[in-house]
């Protein structure tokens, strides 16, 4: 499975950048290995698995080269097709019916969006232990699947809802000794976690500093129509899964704890009312393992057609993953890292004002701010409407944190990223807010780019 896994996946290892995510990732990533501790010089509204993860590999590798890590994500893909192959195997007793559950996963991971499957992020390293929360309740291992979904929301919060089948198997079978041995696993490990890098950081950015980006910008009616649209775009690339799952419903021969995942599942892609395509992927475990069976029984033409749904427009996906799409081809964020990186020394470091973290990554400039992204402080975020984003929408206390940070050390250069229009910049301009004045006293233009402007510190007034 894992050999297939990397096949699939192959696009990922020609293409530098697929999304912001990928980027984020990678400049907390540096940080970390530069020492910086992160939720207090670097942060992001998500747990730390991954990006320590991303730490580990470059340290590994010598390099910030995201491809490794995307061979990470492939081979975790693997190993959760694996893990559901052995468990259709045991819940079915038919060898077809596990080698279809982990063939179908794998062929439905990539028929996705080359942004969404392609990239290494949070949703593709939470589904190996997401599955194994499930597979360790199924087993009667319950302290080990607590263990397992702490490890599952420590790199994604939505993987939560993954408690929902495992604590039904665990109170089918064990009763309430069981629920609180899978309780004890979930929790230790998280109340570790939170310790480690204090509890009131840690909870800010991964709980309580995330309503903003739940709460619902716009009208419904808008978000009705996102969910729609996306939903029915990746059921068309699903076709064969979704048919399946159908099938499996009709006859209601799937257990009742495969149609809890999935519903919790549902439950995930609904938060915050965005429909990213990568939300979806948490869908793709229980589908899968409610789907084999269905697939199994189906005569050899009904197999090969249900397996060519899949695996047509996965190599299709996969294909398309080969060419810049999307903000990969519409943003400049190359040559405004060159920029950077010509401007400035390798010490020294940069405060982009706007969502793009990739001239952190892609320059070698370490963030002069704990913000991977000022969208923290306006607002501003993905699948909303444009400048919808404000106060309400920001990190609790952000504007605080950086003004923290900006008396501890001035940025060696300002990227106003305003006049490029990039990611709805243009809606939040930094001369409007108490960083323009800063910037005027202390600092000079000595560069613009496709109407981004670069400001270098007057060495002699910092």
């Amino acid at each position: 499975m894992t050999t297939l896994s990397v096949a699939l996946h192959a696009p990922g290892f020609v293409v530098r950048l697929f999304n912001s995510d990928e980027a984020s990732l990678a400049s907390m990533a540096m940080v970390i290995n530069r020492g910086g501790t992160l939720y207090h010089r670097i942060a992001d509204r998500k747990p730390p698995v991954v990006p320590f993860l991303y730490a580990a590999v470059f340290r590994l590798t010598g390099t910030t080269d995201i491809r490794y890590v995307r061979f990470a994500a492939a081979v975790a893909l693997g190993l959760t097709a694996s893990l559901l192959t052995v468990e259709a195997f045991r819940r079915t007793g038919s060898r077809r019916a596990g080698l279809g559950c982990g063939v179908l996963f794998l062929f439905a991971v990539t028929a996705f969006f080359p942004d969404d499957s392609q990239a290494a992020g949070f949703e593709i390293f939470m589904l190996l232990p997401m599955t194994a929360t499930v597979v360790l309740a199924a087993r009667r291992r319950y302290l080990g699947a607590g263990v397992a979904l702490a490890i599952a929301c420590l790199c994604k919060q939505t993987a939560v809802t993954t408690a929902l089948p495992a604590g039904w198997l665990c109170w089918q079978n064990g009763g309430r000794a069981a629920l609180g041995r899978f309780g004890a696993g979930a929790v230790a490990p998280i109340a570790v976690t939170a310790a480690f890098f204090g509890p009131a950081p840690f909870l800010l950015w991964t709980v309580t500093g995330t309503g903003g980006y739940l709460a619902l910008q716009g009208s419904a009616g808008g978000a009705l129509s996102r969910a729609v649209g996306m939903t029915a775009a990746l059921a068309g690339l699903e076709i064969s899964s979704v048919v399946l799952v159908a099938i499996a419903l009709r006859r209601r021969s799937a257990e009742v704890d495969l149609w809890l995942w999935l519903a919790g599942g549902a439950v995930a892609v609904t938060a915050g009312l965005r429909f990213f395509g990568h939300y979806y992927l948490q869908l793709l475990p229980p589908a899968a393992l409610i789907a084999a069976p269905v697939l199994a029984a189906a005569p050899a033409v009904g197999r090969r057609l249900a397996l060519g749904g899949v695996a047509l427009p996965a190599a299709v996906c996969a294909g398309v993953g080969l060419v810049p799409t999307g903000d990969s081809a519409s943003v400049p964020y190359r040559p405004l890292a060159t920029a950077v990186r010509r401007v400035t020394d390798r010490d020294d470091t940069v405060f982009v004002w706007g969502n793009v973290p990739e001239i952190y990554c892609l320059s070698g400039r370490e963030p002069a701010t704990r913000f991977i992204h000022t969208g923290f402080l306006t607002g501003n975020s993905g699948g909303r409407p444009n400048g919808r984003g404000g106060s309400k929408e920001a990190m609790p206390g952000a504007w605080t944190m950086l003004a923290a940070d900006l008396r501890a050390k001035l940025p060696d250069l300002v990227v106003d990223t305003t006049g490029g229009d990039i990611r709805q910049s243009e809606y939040y301009p930094m001369s409007s807010t108490w960083l323009w004045p800063l910037v005027q006293r202390n600092y000079r233009l000595v560069e613009t780019l496709d109407g981004v402007r670069f400001y270098i510190l007057n060495r002699v007034t910092a």
